[in-house]
């Protein structure tokens, strides 16, 4: 079997194990792409070894499926047979390149008779010529001096380099230069992802999943094709954003797993990029997703490792702390808790007066929501239904006196929500129920005020389970989640 075959019979065979593995997990082809972050066509090439794919392909396959980390350990097998193909390759071809110069050398390391065309040395590269003359310390001498272009010795050679060089040097431009991506894409780019970050919290998310996931599939389109380094680098920002917006969007569907997956390959992307502020909202996604899903452990990693990547005069920086301050409210740790609370209004009461715009939306009005809703859910947590209380009604007072552009109906249907249960737990269950209502009646009813909605129902029903109105928001909370999902 040649290296080209163990190559394709190595690549197909893991192409196969991750179909075998897709299947085993319950996955087609099109609910498993979104997790890899490419097409389902892509996919189904690659699970018949047609078509090769980078490491973090392999990497979201294991972490999608749970296999530990074994699918990129065969990826990484099979870069090493195509690592030492090539270099079998490479050194066959330096072989033929130092028989050419020796032909050209004479016995004694001076120009024989042959001619630079007639040989090929036009081809010839400085370390060819020193592969040819490796065990005699003569002839390597006089190689050296033919690398270096010594006028003396070959000025045939050298005038042929010469002559030929500018047509070379503007080929290099020519390939570094070369590109698929077309005059304006990153224009169209940057409006695509404005309009989904302003449309988001006001849009359904299953239409602007759909339109973010094309954008996401183009763009790695053009990943894979033919670019410029710089072009690299914006479209690896560009894949960044897309795939965090697909994160909120999959965590508004109620789908955690695949909102986790497209959190991470933000990060990674944006990580690659160098785009630490993009790492840092990849950062506070993850966070978010974690803490729904209940899981807090991670909640606190993911929110840890935004805080290092943002900056500090960012309002960023203050909903990260904050992040981490609920998750280790949920965790039942309330010193952690307090602190990373102070922490994060320490940096807001130190934020500069014009904080920074994400696209279209105002960043200070994120951190405010921070520092008012997260408390509120949690001292709910925490069992301090007074100070939630509190922080909802400052919660629901960010909300009505925000920019157009900055409210968010399902961030204040939460806040509704945490009043609610503060009331409930405080006696008041006609004013929790009217709060309940409120948030039922949001125009943007996702899978995380639905998530609240059922812990006030819980709290209702626990306290009151005999009151009437208790039992009709009950029906109104089960007619309308169970029509949403």
């Amino acid at each position: 079997m040649t290296q080209a075959d163990a190559v394709a019979a190595a690549r197909t065979a893991l192409g196969r194990q991750l179909a075998a593995l897709r299947k085993a997990a319950g996955f087609s082809q099109e609910t498993f792409a979104p997790l890899a972050t490419y097409s389902r066509s892509t996919l189904a090439n690659v699970e018949v070894g047609r078509q090769n794919v980078p490491r973090d392909f392999w990497q979201r396959c294991d972490a999608a499926l749970d296999t530990e980390g074994s699918l990129a350990a065969q990826y990484d097998e099979v870069a090493e047979l195509v690592r030492r193909r090539h270099e079998e390759a490479a050194a066959v071809q330096r072989a033929a390149r130092a028989a050419k110069l020796s032909a050209w050398l004479g016995a004694d390391g001076t120009l024989g008779t042959a001619t630079v065309h007639d040989n090929g040395l036009d081809a010839l590269s400085h370390q060819d010529a020193l592969v040819a003359s490796e065990g005699d310390s003569t002839k390597r001498r006089d190689v050296l001096k033919l690398g270096l272009l010594s006028a003396t010795a070959a000025p045939e050679l050298v005038a042929h380099m010469l002559d030929t060089a500018p047509a070379e040097a503007l080929e290099f431009t020519r390939r570094a230069g070369m590109t698929d991506v077309g005059r304006g894409t990153f224009d169209q780019l940057e409006a695509v992802v404005t309009a989904l970050d302003r449309s988001y919290s006001q849009a359904l998310p299953a239409e602007q999943f759909v339109a973010a996931r094309a954008y996401r599939t183009y763009v790695q389109e053009l990943i894979e094709g033919r670019h410029t380094l710089k072009e690299a680098q914006q479209l690896y920002v560009y894949a960044g954003w897309l795939s965090e917006m697909l994160a909120w969007l999959s965590h508004d569907l109620g789908q955690p797993f695949v909102a986790e997956a497209y959190a991470i390959d933000c990060y990674e992307h944006a990580d690659q990029a160098g785009h630490d502020e993009l790492c840092a909202w990849a950062s506070d996604a993850m966070a978010s997703i974690a803490i729904y899903a209940h899981r807090p452990e991670r909640a606190v990693l993911a929110a840890h490792r935004g805080i290092q990547k943002a900056p500090s005069a960012h309002p960023l920086a203050v909903r990260l702390r904050a992040q981490a301050a609920r998750a280790y409210a949920k965790l039942g740790r309330s010193d952690e808790c307090d602190s990373f609370f102070a922490e994060a209004k320490d940096l807001y009461d130190r934020l500069p007066v014009n904080p920074p715009a994400r696209f279209a939306v105002d960043t200070g009005t994120l951190a405010e929501y921070a520092l008012t809703a997260y408390p509120a859910s949690s001292y709910l947590w925490l069992g301090d239904f007074h100070a939630a209380k509190r922080h909802a009604q400052e919660a629901l007072l960010i909300h009505e006196q925000a920019p157009a552009a900055s409210r968010s109906p399902s961030r204040e249907a939460i806040a509704h929500l945490d009043f609610g249960i503060a009331l409930a737990e405080l006696g008041s269950p006609d004013e929790a129920i009217a709060q309940g209502r409120l948030a039922l009646n949001s125009p943007r009813l996702v899978d995380s005020v639905r998530g609240r909605a059922g812990d006030l129902n819980a709290a209702l029903m626990r306290h009151y389970p005999r009151w009437p109105e208790t039992n009709a928001f009950n029906e109104q909370y089960r007619e309308l989640t169970e029509g949403q999902r």
